[in-house]
């Protein structure tokens, strides 16, 4: 497995979408954070505030919506390229190679969440300064804050990852992952709130604490996304082992 799993490491690294992934996904959660403390600057919230906190940081995850592609991209790339076929015949055992992947899949998305984190604190920290104000590490909604936006992320990438082994076409993928987080689960959120809150983008966004009415709380966000995870995966897996490539 550990072969396997620096196999799928070193396809990911020559891939030029994906290098190009991880700093955007940074740089839209950098962009995110500034415009959310100007915004709550306007306001009459106070920046230092618990409140400031959560009207700010929950914006960091963002960029999660570009690792659940990154993850698709770590699946569906081998039909794309034509390499799936070569793949499953060094490793006939397709499930090994799946979990490989979501391995992989799962370990950027931490190391991507850990990045947007950081970038995301420095940003805000800067942003605050001109502010004139301090931003508040002691406070622990910060830091609560962060790791959800770590678990978000690492779980949205396994996602991402079944996903693409489950429809295999990466374009189609893609478009549907989109379509259905923006069209989809957006109206279901709003007009049907007793459905929206329990699907997978509506968990991320309870699992980073975005104060929005109607979301579960962060332990049932990560709860839920864990299982829709755990069932996209088991999904993908059997879809994998029992096709033709």
């Amino acid at each position: 497995m550990r072969n396997l799993i620096a196999a799928e490491w070193l396809k990911l690294r020559t891939t030029r979408l994906f290098l190009a992934l991880v700093p955007a996904t940074v740089a839209i959660s950098v962009a995110a954070v500034c415009g959310s403390v100007l915004a709550a600057d306007r306001s009459d919230v106070v920046l230092t505030s618990s409140e400031g906190v959560r009207r700010v940081l929950p914006v960091t995850g963002t960029g999660a919506l570009l690792v659940l592609i990154a993850g698709i991209v770590i699946s569906a790339g081998e039909y794309r390229h034509g390499t799936a076929a070569d793949t499953f015949l060094t490793t006939p055992r397709r499930e090994r190679v799946v979990t490989a992947k979501l391995t992989v899949g799962a370990a950027v998305g931490a190391v991507t969440g850990v990045l947007m984190s950081l970038a995301a604190i420095a940003a805000a920290a800067g942003v605050y300064q001109l502010k004139g104000a301090a931003l508040p590490f002691d406070d622990g909604e910060l830091w609560w804050t962060l790791a959800g936006v770590v678990t978000y992320t690492t779980l949205f990438a396994a996602v991402g990852v079944a996903l693409g082994a489950l429809v295999r076409n990466q374009v189609a993928a893609v478009a549907g992952a989109l379509a259905w987080i923006a069209i989809v689960e957006h109206i279901l959120v709003n007009l049907v709130p007793d459905i929206g809150r329990w699907l997978p983008a509506a968990a991320g966004q309870a699992i980073v604490r975005t104060p929005l009415d109607g979301l579960l709380s962060p332990a049932a966000g990560v709860a839920l996304l864990t299982t829709y995870a755990a069932l996209f995966a088991a999904t993908g897996l059997r879809a994998t082992a029992e096709r033709d490539t």
